[in-house]
């Protein structure tokens, strides 16, 4: 095993000869610290650092090599020589040998700047924290030896952990170029935990695009191929050991949470184990509370955790680490910021207040916000598992089976809990008392397809590749149903309108009719439902902006039909299209509805609300101008979608004659005269 041995301000490492060449992995949780937006406490900030130690140029030497790439070699030993000399890890460090130990069998070095020092891949400061803005500033960070210090040593279950308070200076700019500040004094206390790797895992699943799955790419070299390839393979947990038995995934939940809050979250944990039951696989995630044992963050990197954080910040914040030699997942935790609760109410207040009376308040009941909080938490876990987003999900369900009491019941908004689908809005009022749910569901037809698919056994498989010959032809099979359809999360402009965030069901004009007459219905009775609860009006000042926040949404999912055109992840034999365009009626119908749209924004701008909050001129006439640049560039939107049309297009002149018409329309049409000829701006534009 591991051994450390503290001295004075000197830390030594007791290696075994027998671990040389074998895989150690170095992890960095952050204790405590003074700025939440450089890390959060209990975060791991960088991935895991896999090294080996070997014999330097002498034996008075050991070096520290970072993990060669790893590539997958199916052939000749030969090949599998010549491809090895040319993927050799870097040595990144030297080690002199103080001492070996009595039996002869282990060797002493310093390793005092490797866990107190400032290595940059061991560095308790997460590149894309808060104060980066998700990374979109670029930050520096100083490291102060002289204010740094080793605070403790300890050591667990096969790993030895080392605690110190390390400070730094940190510097974010714009681009490298504004300085928002520089060098901020910055103390982080942080655990280093230096274990030994165990086997990797040997059955490894190859991915198939026309899932949601987290991947890694392994690059393949063959004899039997004529070109290196890049395979990919899914991340996913080891849920059964050599003998076919389940090895629980199991969950510590933080005991800061309230009881209410710690009853949601374990529910949304557990979800997934209905799945799991259904391909024979029982129990597999477990919830526990946090240990009381004060040695428990030791082995961090093999606890999943479910930790309430307290910053301000109202997300979730989900970070797993894998096993670079097989994409195992080894460890994920899911981070719950305090102000999630803000997040839900302010979601269920716009989504669904037109229906439930229960959310027309400033505090929202705990057993409703309770299931809020179920819901993002199993979303959460379904990254842990391996699964990414589904965005397509909610786009399956016909708009009017949203107002629909059994349909509901049964099915909630969306058919993977994967999609970022939210709360009923579609539901008018007077649906709830009908039945209809307004909440998502615990889980849906396309998260038991997924689970199914990635976590169950083939054992009759030698290899990934006769694996894969069954495990493509599930997909095949269910292709035809749209139910089991993967949608990619689309960034900036959408261009498949069935795969959008935050969207529900297959009629977005429809669906979005609903949701605006409800704002409507919304913010005609805010002011009824919570003025004596929001004396200094702070709340009704954030959800007047939440409802402009969403009405733009539904306007965006209109827009996304026109130019539209749907995608499909496909493989030969598939009985689907890789691509089509929006039909025609459905891109025009879209554009009308926005158009309307521009006549009925007066609403927005409600004199009761506005008048007791800061001067903000006109939202209505702001959101007006916005749509109105986006319409005017339609026709150039909807160009390559008419290309690809192989029936009836939505072109671009006819795009351009429906905006011109609508401008028009209510316009006296000048006195045909010798001098005023019959050219028109819809003419001009198509010139």
């Amino acid at each position: 095993g591991l051994t450390l041995h503290l001295t004075a301000d000197k830390l030594y490492l007791e290696l075994p000869d027998s671990l040389l060449g074998r895989g150690l992995m170095i992890t960095t949780t952050i204790e405590r610290t003074g700025d939440p937006g450089d890390g959060l406490a209990h975060q791991q900030p960088v991935p895991p650092y896999m090294v080996e130690f070997g014999r330097g140029k002498s034996d008075t030497l050991l070096c520290m090599r970072e993990f060669a790439p790893v590539v997958i070699v199916d052939g000749s030993p030969a090949m599998r020589e010549a491809v090895g000399r040319s993927n050799i890890g870097p040595i990144v460090a030297s080690y002199a040998v103080k001492a070996r130990t009595p039996d002869g069998k282990s060797s002493v070095v310093d390793v005092t700047a490797l866990f107190v020092g400032d290595v940059k891949r061991l560095r308790p400061i997460d590149p894309e924290g808060g104060n980066t803005y998700g990374g979109w500033m670029t930050a520096k960070a100083d490291y102060k030896k002289d204010r740094s210090m080793l605070t403790g040593v300890t050591g667990g279950k096969g790993c030895v952990s080392v605690v110190g308070e390390l400070s730094y200076g940190t510097t974010v700019s714009f681009l490298g170029l504004l300085d928002l500040w520089k060098d901020k004094p910055q103390s982080i206390v942080a655990r280093r935990t230096l274990r030994v790797l165990g086997d990797p895992e040997r059955r490894m699943r190859l991915c198939d695009q026309r899932l949601g799955l987290a991947a890694k790419a392994f690059k393949r070299f063959s004899d039997r191929e004529q070109e290196a390839k890049t395979d990919y393979y899914v991340c996913r947990r080891s849920i059964l050991d050599s003998a076919g038995k389940v090895r629980p995934v199991v969950f510590y939940v933080d005991t800061a949470f309230d009881a209410s809050a710690y009853a949601a979250v374990e529910r949304g944990l557990l979800l997934w184990n209905d799945a799991f039951a259904k391909i024979g696989c029982k129990d597999v995630v477990r919830v526990e509370p946090f240990p009381a044992d004060p040695a428990f963050n030791d082995n961090s990197l093999y606890n999943n955790c479910v930790r309430r954080t307290g910053t301000s910040n109202s997300e979730l914040y989900t970070a797993s680490w894998v096993d670079p030699r097989s994409g195992e997942i080894l460890n994920a935790s899911v981070y719950v910021y305090h102000d999630v609760m803000k997040l839900l109410n302010n979601w269920l207040f716009v989504q669904t207040a037109q229906a439930d009376e229960r959310v027309r308040a400033v505090t929202i009941p705990e057993e409703v916000i309770g299931d809020g909080l179920r819901y993002v938490v199993a979303h959460e876990v379904g990254h842990c598992l391996g699964y990414m987003h589904n965005m397509s999900a909610s786009a399956v369900i016909p708009v009017d089976s949203l107002r629909s009491p059994s349909f509901t019941q049964k099915y909630g908004t969306t058919t993977s809990i994967m999609d970022y689908a939210r709360f009923n809005y579609v539901a008018r009022p007077g649906d709830r008392e009908r039945g209809v749910k307004l909440t998502p569901p615990r889980f849906g037809l396309y998260d038991y397809y997924a689970v199914k698919w990635l976590y169950t056994p083939v054992p009759d498989a030698a290899t990934a590749a006769d694996e894969y010959a069954v495990t493509s032809k599930w997909i095949t099979g269910a292709a035809a149903d749209s139910v089991y359809r993967f949608g990619k999360q689309q960034f900036s402009r959408s261009i498949d309108p069935r795969s959008q965030s935050e969207d529900l069901g297959d009629d977005a004009v429809k669906a979005s009719g609903y949701g605006i007459a409800n704002l409507k219905y919304i913010l005609g009775n805010m002011n009824a439902w919570i003025s004596a609860q929001d004396p200094d009006f702070s709340q009704r000042r954030t959800l007047y902006d939440e409802v402009l926040t969403q009405y733009v949404r539904y306007l965006n999912h209109v827009l996304a039909n026109v130019g539209g055109i749907y995608f499909a992840e496909k493989m030969e034999g598939d009985p689907v299209e890789a691509y089509r365009s929006v039909p025609r009626e459905r891109q025009r119908e879209a554009l009308l509805f926005c158009l309307a749209q521009l006549k009925d924004m007066k609403w927005l701008d409600n004199a009761e609300l506005i008048r007791d909050m800061p001067l903000m001129g006109s939202p209505a006439e702001s959101i007006m101008a916005s749509l109105v640049s986006v319409v005017v560039a339609a026709p150039a939107r909807v160009a390559l979608s008419a290309a690809l049309a192989e029936k009836e297009a939505y072109t671009p002149e006819e795009c351009r004659r429906d905006v011109y018409e609508f401008v028009w329309a209510s316009k006296p049409s000048p006195p045909r005269t010798a001098s005023t000829p019959r050219r028109c701006w819809a003419t001009a534009l198509r010139a």
